[in-house]
């Protein structure tokens, strides 16, 4: 009996020490540090001036190394919800000056629609950069495999232990230089309006409303803590706009009222729209594809923005 728990103890030990082996190898790949972009929140800068929240098009929208006389930071994520957005920003409020500026996306898909009622699908991210209150929902499964040994949800991903990115891919603006083709870039945004415009997601009034408050959350969170919040809608294409114009009559006019609530609900509150915008909707070589900026286009909507918040006093001048 003795000489079997012995076999099993030095079984499980085996066992454990080769979990935590190969999940050590993992968590140390450039790949898991920069999944979703995770690894820029290790060094959020104190006394930031400018900052944003928002989902893939301010992540992708806004580079800040264009203007580096400018203390900012990028909070977006890729479809990242507004209930997130408001957990991020509530994480590092303290690491913002004094009437700094906040800039909060407002894009076509965040009107009436809603992402699953339960973020799983964004949710393994959070665990990794929240504390267990500031989840939507949290169990000790996800927290094992997210958090703790992450390893075990690594799926296919495993293999990256052997075949890592290099460094210089783990930026989410590597390689993002090109444009599609006018063809590519028409069947791009027919799927992108079909995707938008899909009933999965879509809850009419009960989504406005609930988007609305999601925002407000974020807007009372800046104003508490003596920060400018200011909306922000990032240029998509003229290509995906007629699309929107031809297709979904009423679109842009329900689009336009929910900021004008918010701005009636905050007076003072700014909007700056570059939706439709001919300085960039109609470059598409700004464009990654429809409604992404690639580098060059957000290195020059980034100038152009900066240079915009300061001409209207919201940022000093420098």
């Amino acid at each position: 009996m003795k000489h079997f728990i012995f076999k099993i103890f030095l079984l499980s030990t085996f066992i454990i020490t080769f979990i935590f082996t190969i999940n050590t190898l993992y968590v140390r790949t450039n790949y898991w540090k920069s999944e979703n972009d995770v690894n820029k929140f290790d060094s959020v800068p104190y006394n930031i001036e400018l900052g944003n929240v928002g989902s893939s098009h301010g992540h992708y929208g806004l580079k800040y190394d264009a203007v580096p006389e400018i203390q900012a930071f990028n909070f977006a994520m890729e479809s990242q919800p507004y209930f997130y957005d408001y957990a991020m920003l509530n994480k590092y409020i303290d690491h913002f000056k004094e009437n700094a500026v906040v800039l909060i996306l407002v894009s076509y898909f965040g009107i009436t629609r809603r992402p699953d009622l339960d973020y799983q699908r964004y949710r393994a991210r959070y665990y990794r950069l929240l504390p267990k209150d500031a989840l939507d929902a949290w169990t000790l499964k996800e927290y094992i495999c997210c958090k703790m040994i992450p390893v075990f949800s690594a799926k296919k991903n495993i293999k990256k232990i052997f075949h890592d990115i290099p460094k210089d891919q783990m930026s989410p603006y590597y390689n993002r230089v090109t444009s599609l083709d006018e063809e590519k870039l028409y069947a791009y945004c027919v799927n992108k309006h079909k995707r938008w415009t899909s009933p999965e997601h879509e809850k009419g009034q009960e989504g406005y409303r609930q988007n609305i408050n999601e925002v407000s959350n974020i807007i009372e969170l800046c104003l508490k803590h003596k920060i400018r919040p200011v909306l922000i809608t990032t240029p998509i294409s003229d290509v995906l706009n007629e699309i929107y114009k031809k297709r979904d009559y009423g679109f842009f006019s329900n689009f336009e009222q929910f900021t004008a609530d918010l701005q009636k609900k905050y007076p003072g509150l700014q909007y700056f729209d570059y939706s439709r915008d001919k300085r960039f909707s109609t470059h598409h070589e700004y464009f990654g594809d429809g409604d992404h900026l690639n580098n060059i286009g957000a290195e020059v909507f980034t100038k152009t923005l900066v240079s915009e918040l300061q001409s209207t006093g919201l940022l000093a001048t420098k």
